[in-house]
């Protein structure tokens, strides 16, 4: 190697030195305790001999996943929930609080020590705020703020749907029987004109077949024991009573017989339970009653409908032996017999006859083989159907299913909830409330 060499590579090696001396000097840092050991590397890249690696960061108290805020009814299906979070760390614990609406102190919830915490419509009022302090080996996170809604039965059912649904000329009532004329509660029309509006309706129980022949039962509106005799129906008791009181509050009305025991459903050969009762003589009960004490007249278009529910399990007994047979809803072709029966005695003595059929959306649009099963009614009655969502007195979010009234417009009038609360109604809990389409009083 010449002079000149050695010149550059002894210049060379003190410049790479120093390099390494300044990432030594600038680089190094302060030793800690809770770092642990200080790890040393050089500005090119390598580490020194007998340092360690540099630390990385140091681990903490964190939520993964935060609230969220939670809306539920005060009434219905979903009155109660849980706010949740989750965290990552060590030696977890939780503390849940929450302020009112109307102000911004946080208060502790007794007992709320888990990742979850559940409330209750019934408990928390609508706006209370909630969040949850986790606190761990690494420090503590607070979450968000979360905010509870309640929901109250709406005032204005007609007018949610048509905003919803794109709707017009909607109106708005209620269902009653004699379990809304108890000597515990008597509903009272007149709140109910109030909340109904100028175009409100009611629609009452005519009657029911629902009790079998010679059956014992406590009447609804006395609390008094009565007998069915040799045929299985019943007038309801507050009919007469409630059709004077809507008709003083000139509310609109509606009629509809409860399906009961008819001989294609008493399996037992003496007809213990139907005593050979066919939809043809039900038709001819309903529209007695109808006409002696419904307001009836043969102008009128009011809907006339048949309730197409199951009943309950009733027992008799025959020859030492117990008979138990439940009372199911009729089937389409007894549906069928008594629309026409009722049709065929009002037309031929002068009377329209607005038919409807009442029943839930998913009885409505059940299927057998791909044919929906109720398709032969669908021409002949229009449909009240029952779809309640959560049942929090409130529109559903979506319409109903209608199966093949889907052809024939649809639903023409819809309960949408058993949870309605109208103020000074008289009745301490919920009443059946539906809404319905500008042309159901007027006869197909």
């Amino acid at each position: 190697m010449t002079a000149a060499s050695k010149r550059t590579s002894k210049a060379i090696g003190t410049v790479v030195f120093a390099v390494v001396m300044a990432a030594c000097t600038f680089s190094t840092p302060t030793p800690s305790k809770a770092a642990g050991p200080a790890h040393v590397q050089t500005a090119l890249g390598g580490v020194l001999p007998g340092a360690s690696v540099l630390p990385t960061a140091v681990e903490s108290t964190v939520i993964t996943t935060d609230l969220t805020d939670l809306q539920l009814g005060r009434y219905g299906t979903r009155t109660k929930g849980t706010f949740a979070v989750k965290a990552s760390g060590s030696n977890l614990r939780y503390r849940w609080q929450q302020h009112s609406a109307s102000s911004t102190k946080w208060k502790t919830i007794s007992g709320a020590k888990a990742r979850t915490y559940t409330v209750r419509a019934t408990t928390w009022p609508s706006g209370t705020r909630f969040r949850v302090i986790v606190t761990g080996k690494l420090g503590k996170a607070v979450s968000a703020t979360a905010k509870l809604t309640v929901l109250l039965p709406t005032k204005t059912p007609a007018k949610d749907a048509a905003a919803a649904f794109g709707l017009t000329g909607l109106r708005q009532g209620v269902d009653l029987s004699a379990y809304q004329h108890t000597p515990a509660g008597r509903v009272k029309l007149k709140a109910i004109a109030a909340w109904a509006g100028e175009d409100g309706f009611t629609i009452l129980r005519n009657g029911s077949g629902a009790r079998p022949i010679k059956q014992k039962y406590t009447d609804a509106c006395t609390n008094k024991t009565r007998r069915t005799g040799a045929e299985p129906v019943t007038e309801d008791c507050a009919y007469a009573r409630l059709a004077d009181a809507a008709r003083g509050q000139q509310l609109s009305l509606g009629h509809y017989w409860f399906n009961g025991w008819i001989s294609t459903i008493d399996t037992t050969k003496k007809q213990l339970f139907a005593g050979g009762f066919t939809p043809e003589a039900s038709a001819a009960t309903f529209v007695k009653y109808l006409t002696a004490d419904g307001h009836y007249t043969r102008s009128s278009t009011d809907p006339l409908v048949l309730d197409i529910e199951a009943g309950h399990a009733w027992t008799k007994t025959s020859g030492g032996k117990k008979y138990t047979v439940k009372l199911r809803a009729w089937k389409p072709a007894e549906a069928v017999a008594f629309l026409t029966a009722v049709k065929e005695q009002l037309t031929s003595e002068g009377y329209q006859a607005n038919l409807y059929v009442y029943m839930s959306a998913n009885a409505a649009s059940k299927l057998s083989k791909g044919e929906f099963v109720w398709a032969e009614v669908a021409p002949l009655a229009r449909l009240w159907v029952a779809s309640w969502g959560t049942n929090n007195g409130r529109i559903p979010d979506a319409e109903p299913k209608v199966g093949p009234w889907l052809d024939q417009g649809g639903w023409s009038i819809w309960q949408y909830t058993s949870n309605a609360r109208i103020a000074g109604d008289g009745i301490s809990t919920g009443l059946d409330a539906d809404i319905a389409k500008p042309d159901a009083w007027t006869p197909r």
